[in-house]
């Protein structure tokens, strides 16, 4: 799988990040130290299915993840990290990828994620079935 840090763009959201990074210790070093920024969110995949959405010190939270005898030690293969500008959003970001990751693909992260003081909207409609589309299937 290929490895990238991208530290350079005009994202408005993000400060530098790491996508698909092998799991071993040499590259959880090279993720950026709370003491140089570290903090946002990352992801554990086994494989490309992710498996964990986390936020925190990122650094520490890899390492803390990569002991065997932890939950997450013999799950994960890979992983992905986000540091973004505004530290403010990190839970949201968070929230945000666990609300739309359907929870077997995420099945080691225990939470499902609320969004702090936010008004969820229902839909108004109380016909909630959908226009059907027709698959084509390949042969």
């Amino acid at each position: 799988m290929a490895s990238r840090a991208n530290g350079q763009g005009n994202t408005r959201l993000m400060k530098c990040c790491g996508e698909m990074w092998a799991r071993n210790a040499k590259n959880i070093k090279d993720v950026p130290a709370r003491t140089k920024g570290g903090q946002g969110v990352y992801i554990l995949y086994d494989g490309s299915t992710p498996v964990y959405v986390g936020k925190g010190n990122i650094q520490s939270r890899l390492r803390n993840a990569n002991k065997k005898g932890k939950r997450r030690g013999n799950a994960w293969d890979y992983f992905s990290w986000y540091i973004l500008k505004d530290q403010g959003l990190i839970h949201d970001v968070e929230v945000l990828l666990l609300r739309i990751l359907p929870p077997y693909l995420r099945y080691m992260t225990r939470q499902g994620g609320k969004f702090k003081g936010i008004h969820l909207t229902s839909q108004k409609s109380t016909d909630n079935t959908p226009i059907y589309i027709k698959r084509k299937w390949l042969r």
